[in-house]
C-alpha cells in the first residue's frame, strides 16, 4: 500500500532519552507496562516499577497518523496491537500490529513503517469501520468490537499480513451496545453491554460468552449475563490470579474500583451480584463530568493491580494529577479510602506520560 510511508511511528526527538533506561534482571520473564497516552506510548519497567517518582520510559513512541489509543493487547507472539480514536489523513480506523522485532528498532531509534494493518479497504466496511476494543482468544484469534454494534472475530491466520479480511465470526445484538470485551484465564470473552434504548436506571452489564457461545456468527447467546453494581459509566475490566472480577468506573462512590467474586461469576442466566470490594482513592482525582479520570487497569505477575489516572481534562478537575498507580493484593483485599502503595507521576515536561488511557502489561523491550 502506497500509504504505509505515511504511517510510520518514529520516537521523537524529546523521546530519545528514553531508550538509555535497561530492564532490570530477574529470574522471571521481564514485565514492560504499557501506557497508551494521548499522544505517545510509553513501556515502564524495571526500578521503575519498583518506588514512586517521575521515571524515564524504557520506550515512548508515537505516530504522526495515530492518536489517543482506545485499547492494546499482545497476542500470542508478544507482538503488540493498538486501535486508535484519533485519525489524521482520512486514513480508515485501524487495528495495528508492532512486532518484537519492530519494536526493538524503534527502541533503537528507527522509522518503523507498520507491516500489519487492518482495516477497511475504499469504501467497504469489512472487517470493521470503527474498531473500539481488542483482545486475543487463546487460539490467537483477534477478537474486536466494532462501532458499539458487532462483536467479530478475525482468525491468526488473516491477520498475519495487511488487508481487510472477511470477519470468521460476526456477532449482533439488538438490545444491547457493547463498549470493551476481554478474555480471562479460562478463554471466556467478557463484554461491557449497554441496554437499549437507553434507561439511566438500567445497570450496565457483562455478558461472558464461552467459546461454545460464539462458534457461529448471529444474535448475541451469552451464556451468564451479570448486572454491575454502583456502576455510572465503564472504564475497563479485569481478572486476578483468582479469577475475580475488576471493574474501573465512576459510581456513587466516585471513581472507583470494585470486585465480584469468582464464586459469584458461575452458572448461566441473569445475575445481580453485590461487589465484595470496593476502593476509592484520593488519587482518582475529583470527577467533575459524566466520564471518569480513569483509563485503564490491569494486573501484574505479582498480583498488584495498576489504575490510569488523568486521562480526560474535561471530566477531571485541575487538581487531578496525572500518574500510574498501584494497589498490592494486601491492598486490594482489604478495599475502602486507600493510598496507592506506588505511582508513577507525569515529569516536568510531559515526557514519560500523557493523558493515559488503556494500559496493559506485556514483554518489556530490551
Amino acid at each position: 500500500m502506497t500509504r504505509l510511508g505515511a504511517l510510520a511511528l518514529a520516537i521523537a526527538a524529546t523521546f530519545t532519552f528514553s531508550i538509555q533506561i535497561a530492564a532490570a534482571k530477574t529470574k522471571a520473564k521481564p514485565q514492560g507496562l504499557w501506557v497508551g497516552g494521548e499522544n505517545y506510548f510509553s513501556e515502564f519497567q524495571g526500578k521503575a516499577l519498583k518506588q514512586s517518582g517521575t521515571p524515564r520510559a524504557n520506550l515512548a513512541f508515537g505516530s504522526n497518523v495515530y492518536f489517543a489509543p482506545l485499547s492494546i493487547a499482545f497476542d500470542g507472539h508478544e507482538n503488540f496491537w493498538a486501535v486508535f480514536q484519533g485519525i489524521n489523513d482520512n486514513l480508515p480506523a485501524p487495528a495495528l500490529e508492532l512486532t518484537r522485532s519492530e519494536l526493538a528498532s524503534i527502541k533503537a531509534g528507527k522509522v518503523v513503517q507498520p507491516k500489519v494493518i487492518i482495516s477497511r479497504q475504499g469504501n467497504s466496511t469489512v472487517p470493521f469501520v470503527v474498531p473500539e476494543s481488542i483482545g486475543f482468544d487463546a487460539a490467537g484469534d483477534l477478537w474486536v468490537i466494532d462501532g458499539g454494534q458487532t462483536i467479530l472475530e478475525l482468525t491468526s491466520s488473516q491477520i498475519e499480513k495487511s488487508g481487510g479480511p472477511t470477519p470468521k465470526i460476526s456477532i449482533t445484538s439488538s438490545n444491547a451496545t457493547p463498549s470493551k470485551l476481554r478474555f480471562d484465564a479460562s478463554d471466556n470473552l467478557w463484554v461491557v453491554e449497554f441496554q437499549l434504548p437507553f434507561n439511566p436506571t438500567n445497570p450496565i452489564q457483562l455478558w461472558r460468552f464461552a467459546p461454545g457461545d460464539r462458534t457461529s456468527s448471529g444474535s448475541t447467546n451469552p451464556g451468564l449475563i451479570v448486572d454491575l453494581p454502583d456502576l455510572f459509566f465503564f472504564v475497563d475490566l479485569a481478572f486476578d490470579s483468582s479469577g475475580n472480577l475488576w471493574i474501573a468506573g465512576p459510581g456513587s462512590h466516585g471513581d472507583a474500583l470494585e470486585m465480584i467474586s469468582a464464586s459469584n461469576l458461575t452458572g448461566t442466566g441473569e445475575i445481580s451480584p453485590t461487589a465484595a470490594v470496593t476502593i476509592t482513592s484520593s488519587a482518582f482525582g475529583t470527577l467533575i463530568g459524566s466520564g471518569s479520570c480513569l483509563g485503564g487497569i490491569d494486573f501484574d505477575h505479582s498480583g498488584d493491580l495498576w489504575v490510569s489516572v488523568g486521562t480526560n481534562n474535561a471530566d477531571c478537575d485541575g487538581n487531578t494529577a496525572t500518574a500510574v498507580v498501584e494497589f498490592t493484593p494486601a491492598q486490594l483485599s482489604t478495599g475502602g479510602n486507600l493510598t496507592p502503595s506506588l505511582t508513577i507521576g507525569q515529569n516536568s515536561k510531559q515526557t514519560n506520560l500523557f493523558l493515559p488511557g488503556p494500559l496493559r502489561f506485556g514483554p518489556s523491550v530490551q
